[in-house]
Parts: structure tokens; C-alpha cells; sequence
């Protein structure tokens, strides 16, 4: 099992159901699985491969969305970067993680360019509970900033914890305040 599978109850079981309002714009569970196949396949068409690491440094978008289950769906390690860091914490970052590449909004429109010229269907890519799935970064408060290894189990198993905790439905509907780089709303907000 790993986060595909589970994103995947969503995505193709209620393709047609609304799943993401986004400035004004209403997209379909489908809709979303097809942007992020799209991305997944742009990427794959860079050279990025299972365990490569992708550090984003974005607000909250749609595109964040897209990165974060294109990697998922890839193998490829999200790392999501507070877009309140300047150059001391970005550099030990970036250092530390070794990215394949560094998207800031910079590199956004090149990439959605390339992701609207592929198929929105994507092969599966063998993965397991135990794969990575984010590298993601304490706030630094106490010292240098570490990196943990959060895999698609330890998503996985949070999730399903809330759901049963808070009594989620398909009827629910979530405002998310955070921001997508913050592990909460990474990992239990998408």
C-alpha cells in the first residue's frame, strides 16, 4: 500500500465530485488526478525517478497540489519549504536535501506548460508503505532545522487516525488556513 492507493479511493471513485475550490474555480476529484498524472509525467520527462527530491518553495496553490501527488505518485521525495525562509535557512535546506531541482514560482510556468502537453493517464510506479513520500523540515526553533523522512505509511496511518477521530464524511467540506508546507496541512490537509 502507498499513498496512491489511498488517494486513488478519491481520485477515480468519485472522479466526477467536486474535491478543491480554488479562486473561484471548482475542481473534480478527476480533475486533480489528471493535473497531477500530467505533472507526474512532465517531471518524469526532466529525469526525475523514485527517490529524487523536488524541494518546492510556494504559497498555497493548486500547483502545490500538483507537485506534491506528482511526486507521490512518482516516488520522487517532496520537499516542501517554509515560503518564509530567506537565504540562512533556505541554504541549509537545500544543502542538507540535495534536490534535483528547486521550484519557486519562477519555475511554474515552464512546468505547467509542459504538463498540459502529456497524458493525464499514469502508469503505476512500485512503491510501498515504507517508501519516502516527504523530506520535511522542523521550524528551527531550538537550533538548525531537521529533516525528517516521512513515508507513505506514516501519511497514510495519520490520515485514516483523523478520519476516525473527527468523524470525516465525503459530505464534510475543509478550509485549510494552513500553509501547504507545514506538515499538518501536507499531510492530513490534501
Amino acid at each position: 500500500m502507498n499513498l496512491r492507493n489511498g488517494f486513488d479511493t478519491s481520485l477515480l471513485l468519485r472522479a466526477a465530485e467536486p474535491a478543491l475550490e480554488w479562486k473561484g474555480a471548482i475542481y473534480t476529484f478527476g480533475d486533480i488526478d489528471a493535473r497531477s498524472n500530467r505533472m507526474a509525467r512532465a517531471l518524469a520527462a526532466r529525469g526525475f525517478e523514485r527517490g529524487d527530491r523536488r524541494a518546492v518553495y510556494l504559497a498555497n496553490s493548486i500547483d502545490f497540489i500538483d507537485l506534491f501527488l506528482a511526486c507521490v505518485k512518482l516516488g520522487v521525495i517532496f520537499v516542501p519549504v517554509n515560503i518564509l525562509y530567506r537565504e540562512r535557512e533556505l541554504s541549509h535546506i537545500l544543502g542538507d536535501a540535495e534536490p534535483k531541482i528547486f521550484v519557486t514560482e519562477r519555475e511554474l510556468p515552464a512546468l505547467r506548460a509542459e504538463a498540459a502537453g502529456h497524458s493525464p493517464e499514469l502508469p503505476e510506479t512500485a512503491l510501498d508503505g515504507e517508501s519516502p513520500a516527504a523530506l520535511v523540515y522542523t521550524s528551527g526553533t531550538t537550533g538548525v532545522s531537521k529533516g525528517a523522512i516521512i513515508t507513505h505509511n506514516n501519511l497514510a496511518v495519520n490520515a485514516a487516525s483523523l478520519l476516525h477521530a473527527w468523524r470525516i464524511t465525503a459530505s464534510d467540506r475543509f478550509l485549510l488556513a494552513l500553509p501547504l508546507f507545514h506538515v499538518h496541512a501536507l499531510g492530513n490537509g490534501i
